[in-house]
């Protein structure tokens, strides 16, 4: 994989990715698409610490356990920085 095409749990918390695909079966993908993640949708990281992955995608929060945002490969998006932190 390039240097922006990461795992989604490899994504720190506030970074955000576009979903590039996910490498699992038929019963993990449809899960996810039920949930609205599906290939081209933006994804933020909320909380990445121990346990499952908090993400928001389309205003809504979803917690991923770490096995399954583990399959989600992302294309990470670079965050303009310099102006968030002059705000």
């Amino acid at each position: 994989m390039g240097k922006d095409i990461i795992s989604l749990i490899l994504l720190k918390e506030g970074e955000e990715g576009i979903i590039h695909s996910v490498s699992g079966g038929l019963g993990l993908i449809g899960r996810l698409a039920s949930m609205g993640i599906t290939s081209g949708m933006r994804v933020k990281v909320v909380r990445n610490i121990s346990g499952p992955l908090i993400i928001t995608t389309n205003g809504t929060r979803i917690a991923i356990g770490r096995g399954q945002a583990n399959k989600i490969v992302i294309r990470r998006l670079t965050a303009g920085r310099g102006k968030a932190e002059q705000v």
